[in-house]
C-alpha cells in the first residue's frame, strides 16, 4: 500500500491539476525534502515536495540543480487546511470529491448539474486507504450514473414509441370505422337510387299500359 507522504503529496498535486507522477518522481521528491519516515511526514516537507514535482514538471528545475532545500524554502506554500490521518489513510473532503467528479466527467464529455454531481458523490467513500482508491471510485459512481441516465433514456424512448404505436393503431382504426360507415352510406344510396329508379319505371310501364 503506498506510503502516507505518497498518498499525500498525489493528492495536493491533483487538486491542483497535476497529475502523472512516477513512483521514482516521489521517491526523489522524498529524498530532495529529507523526509526519512515515508509514513510519518511533516507539513513542510509535503508542502515542499509537492513544490519541487510542480518545478519538475514544468520543466523549471533538473536534478543537476543547486540543493534542493535551498530552492524550495523561498517558496514553500501556505499549509492546506485539510485532514490527514495519523494512520496513513487518506481523508478526501466532499468539496474535492465534488472536484475529481467535474474534472473527470469533462474528461468522458459529460455535463453535469450540482445536484447531479453531489448524488454521484454520495456514493463515493471518501475515508478509502490511497487516493487511487478513491479516484477508481469515483469513476465507477460516473460509469453507474452514466449507465443509470442511458437506462432511463431508453425508457423514456420506449415509452414514446409505444404512445406513437397506439397513436397510429387508433388512427387507423378510426379511419377504417370512417370509410366503413362511408361505404355503408354509399350502398344506401345507390339502393335507394335504384328503389327510385325502378318505381318511376314502373309508372311508366303503367302508364304506358293504360294508354293502349
Amino acid at each position: 500500500m503506498p506510503d502516507k507522504f505518497t498518498n499525500n503529496v498525489r493528492a495536493r498535486l491533483y487538486k491542483q491539476g497535476y497529475q502523472g507522477f512516477t513512483k521514482d518522481d516521489y521517491t526523489s521528491a522524498a529524498l530532495a525534502v529529507e523526509c526519512d519516515d515515508l509514513n510519518n511526514p511533516t507539513k513542510d516537507q509535503l508542502s515542499q515536495a509537492v513544490d519541487y514535482l510542480k518545478a519538475k514538471a514544468t520543466s523549471q528545475l533538473s536534478i543537476a540543480d543547486e540543493p534542493v532545500e535551498e530552492k524550495l524554502l523561498t517558496e514553500i506554500e501556505s499549509l492546506q487546511a485539510e485532514t490527514e490521518l495519523e494512520t496513513g489513510a487518506l481523508a478526501v473532503a466532499p468539496q474535492d470529491v465534488g472536484e475529481m467528479i467535474t474534472n473527470k466527467a469533462a474528461v468522458m464529455g459529460v455535463i453535469l448539474s450540482e445536484q447531479q454531481i453531489n448524488d454521484i458523490a454520495d456514493s463515493v467513500d471518501t475515508s478509502a486507504n490511497t487516493f487511487d482508491e478513491i479516484l477508481e471510485q469515483v469513476e465507477t459512481a460516473l460509469l453507474a450514473y452514466a449507465d443509470f441516465s442511458a437506462n432511463q433514456v431508453d425508457a423514456k424512448i420506449d415509452q414514446t414509441l409505444t404512445r406513437v404505436q397506439e397513436r397510429v393503431v387508433n388512427r387507423h382504426e378510426q379511419s377504417r370505422d370512417k370509410l366503413s360507415l362511408g361505404l355503408t352510406g354509399i350502398s344506401a344510396a345507390l339502393e335507394a337510387s335504384r328503389n327510385q329508379t325502378k318505381s318511376q319505371l314502373s309508372g311508366i310501364l303503367a302508364r304506358l299500359n293504360a294508354a293502349q
